[in-house]
């Protein structure tokens, strides 16, 4: 099993905001995962951030259904796979 996970630190900037976390799975990402994100948004200092962050998945394996059809409503959620990663859109 390959597991490794990485935690991207709040990004903020005046012009941007982002909590993100990057995996190499060999599963699917599930909505676990973006709900562990969303509480560590809810931790930020209010004072310290202006418009909600943004919560930004990136995955090796993909995404699980459930998870891509949350995301697919939600336009604070980004998903990344490797498609996307290197092919961009």
């Amino acid at each position: 099993m390959i597991a490794a996970t990485m935690v991207v630190a709040p990004i903020i900037t005046s012009w941007a905001s982002a909590n993100g976390e990057a995996t190499c799975t060999e599963a699917p990402l599930d909505v676990p995962r973006l709900e562990r994100l969303e509480h560590l948004r809810g931790l930020l200092p209010s004072g310290k951030v202006g418009a909600l962050p943004k919560l930004l998945l990136f995955a090796r394996s993909g995404f699980s259904p459930a998870l891509l059809r949350l995301a697919d409503r939600r336009p604070d959620v980004e998903l990344v796979d490797l498609g996307r990663l290197y092919g961009g859109a």
